[in-house]
């Protein structure tokens, strides 16, 4: 496929990038993260999926479904009945129809057979329903592995900006960004509030607990990666450099990181491997 430059950029507009630049020299290039533009896009997707979902796919599978045990229940009953039970007895007659007319035909005859076919027909309805049920929680399970999914992209996506605010030594903050996260999952129960768009901790064995930073202070997110990257020493202590709107907090709460400094029993990782040195 060939493509104009004007081409790629309204494709891109289109994944919801506005005013996108072509430039030969990469050093004058942004950042690129087409996971995230893809992941981006997808999220506005997900009520038209839903939709589409819960108005198409599922009444239709459910149409089927109910189809199949119609035609199997009149087969069944048919062979039960030893062929006395004909097709045009049970012609468009709906489940329940031609339940009542095989007991009124059981009814004809109570001896102890009887009971029996009585036993085949529940075992078969309760089969037919079962998979119904089955087919409900399959997709009902898949739906919910992709909102898993979905938080944790927002996840990594909130300590990514975290991470670019801090003054951190090395090159990567992919490996900064998952040795964070890696450390947090460790010894917190990260939740993804969706109503605020923002990251909360949680108390690993009780999730409904927030994590407290001291007895008055809730830890957040920014207080935790302060200190963690302090632990590790990969935080810059030269900041003649620097520019002096550099790194500059941009609301996510630091909380009270000398409270946080002076507690001894807060869980923190020793140097995670990978992460660039000074």
């Amino acid at each position: 496929m060939k493509l104009t430059q004007a081409n790629l950029i309204k494709l891109l507009s289109s994944l919801g990038l506005q005013d996108v630049q072509v430039v030969e020299d990469e050093k004058d290039a942004d950042q690129f993260n087409g996971d995230e533009i893809i992941n981006g896009f997808l999220e506005t997707k997900k009520p038209v999926f839903m939709q589409n979902f819960e108005s198409e796919i599922l009444p239709e599978r459910l149409k089927a479904e109910a189809g199949k045990f119609g035609g199997n229940l009149k087969n069944n009953i048919k062979k039960l009945s030893n062929g006395l039970i004909k097709d045009s007895d049970l012609a468009g007659k709906s489940d329940a129809e031609v339940l009542q007319i095989f007991a009124e035909f059981l009814n004809k005859d109570k001896d102890a057979s009887t009971e029996d076919l009585r036993n085949q027909m529940k075992t078969l309805s309760e089969s037919q329903q079962s998979t119904i049920d089955k087919l409900k929680e399959e997709y009902e399970g898949k739906l919910s592995g992709k909102d898993k999914e979905f938080d944790s992209f927002h996840i990594e996506s909130y300590l990514g900006k975290l991470v670019n605010e801090l003054p951190l030594i090395g090159e990567d903050p992919a490996v900064k960004i998952g040795a964070l996260k890696s450390n947090i999952e460790s010894n917190y129960s990260p939740v993804w509030n969706r109503e605020k768009k923002e990251l909360e901790l949680r108390e690993k064995q009780n999730p409904e607990r927030f994590a407290q930073l001291n007895e008055n202070t809730l830890l957040t997110p920014k207080t935790y990666a302060e200190n963690f990257f302090k632990g590790l020493g990969m935080v810059k202590t030269d900041m003649s450099k620097e520019n002096a709107t550099d790194h500059v907090d941009k609301g996510n709460g630091a909380g009270n990181s000398t409270d946080f400094q002076n507690r001894t029993d807060m869980p923190f990782a020793s140097v995670v491997a990978g992460i660039e040195g000074k």
